[in-house]
């Protein structure tokens, strides 16, 4: 019955969509795709400072993740030249440009304080440890970074890493590979599982001087979202109150945002530079506030407004099937041709023109 009902529901939402009243200004050129300051760090360990023969990393500061997620596309590169020319093709773009995209949002900003920790605060700028959107991105990223660490895929680094911890909601956070793995082992072994893999494929071909190497496009995809999803899991019944966002509409649109990813990543859409940053391009450019509830009315693109009104529907209907929407799809992405057709309603939802 399920089944049945999902293809013309998501159907509905791609047509629903494109209705919209059209908005200018929801088109960016390619280099606002990038993190902000990307082009300032260069993928590389070393960057960051040695105290007492101890790597100094603060997950609080917008600078220091980024440098991760740089490393992290850096060392894994190798792996995926044949999914994308001049490393486009990285399964990791898609954790690092949503990161650029909440930092650019204001995401990462004080809910009663927009201006702490804001993007015009410059490259430096914290991550409030009172955003709710800064708490998910920090259980994505350290179990990336831990699991790259544990599983010796950033090789021997030339000493050990520590990550400077905040009292403020200290219970809600794991800040080392000990402190992670006793409290959410089966989350690590998800992410030494991805890093592992990819360790042990092997060098098949050279083109062009680019090595070649046999990762399996389904198999890589899948064990990254599995990881996501595994930190979305960890962080969602930790970081869902109203008060680490600017509004109730922002909060309930994080939620949905997320659950809306579930769909994606069970049709394993492909997270590559230019893939990502079209399913982006539908993300608010700023906080919501309540007066945006009614989505029709507020100020927001037709793109924005289109991913809005999908991720909600997406919410509201899994929400009144007591959440067999979701698991009927997962049930039913479990063939390459049911999972093509998923990526195609999920882009067919996100192809409305930038007018």
């Amino acid at each position: 019955m399920w089944c049945s009902l999902m293809i013309p529901t998501f159907l509905f939402l791609s047509f629903f969509s494109v209705g919209l009243a059209p908005n200018p200004g929801s088109a960016t050129n390619e280099n606002d795709n990038y993190p902000p300051f990307w082009d300032q760090i260069n993928g590389d360990i070393a960057e960051f400072p040695v105290q007492n023969n101890k790597i100094i990393v603060d997950l609080w500061k917008y600078m220091d993740r980024l440098k991760i997620y740089k490393i992290l596309i850096t060392e894994s590169n190798k792996y995926f030249a044949l999914f994308g020319e001049n490393t486009r093709g990285n399964v990791l773009w898609a954790l690092t440009l949503f990161y650029g995209k909440l930092f650019k949002t204001d995401r990462f900003s004080a809910p009663l304080n927009s201006s702490m920790c804001a993007y015009e605060a410059g490259g430096s700028s914290c991550i409030s440890i009172d955003s709710g959107w800064g708490g998910f991105n920090h259980y994505v990223i350290i179990l990336n970074f831990l699991g790259a660490i544990e599983s010796e895929f950033l090789g021997n680094l030339p000493y050990e890493v520590e990550l400077i911890s905040r009292e403020e909601y200290r219970s809600n956070f794991c800040y080392s590979i000990e402190e992670c793995r006793a409290s959410y082992p089966q989350a690590m072994d998800t992410a030494n599982r991805f890093y592992k893999y990819l360790q042990s494929r092997k060098m098949v071909s050279t083109i062009k001087d680019i090595p070649q190497y046999d990762t399996d496009e389904d198999t890589a995809i899948r064990y990254m979202w599995e990881l996501h999803q595994a930190a979305i899991d960890i962080a969602k019944p930790k970081l869902s109150d109203e008060s680490l966002y600017s509004s109730k509409t922002e909060r309930d649109f994080s939620l949905d945002f997320l659950l809306a990813m579930e769909f994606c990543e069970a049709a394993l859409y492909r997270p590559y530079f230019e893939s990502s940053a079209e399913f982006l391009v539908g993300f608010p450019h700023r906080l919501l506030t309540d007066q945006d509830r009614d989505i029709l009315i507020s100020n927001l693109s037709v793109r924005e407004k289109a991913l809005l009104n999908a991720v909600k529907l997406i919410s509201e209907t899994n929400k009144i099937t007591g959440g067999l929407f979701l698991t009927t799809w997962k049930m039913a992405m479990n063939s390459e041709f049911a999972r093509a057709a998923g990526r195609f309603l999920i882009k067919r939802l996100l192809s409305i023109p930038s007018l």
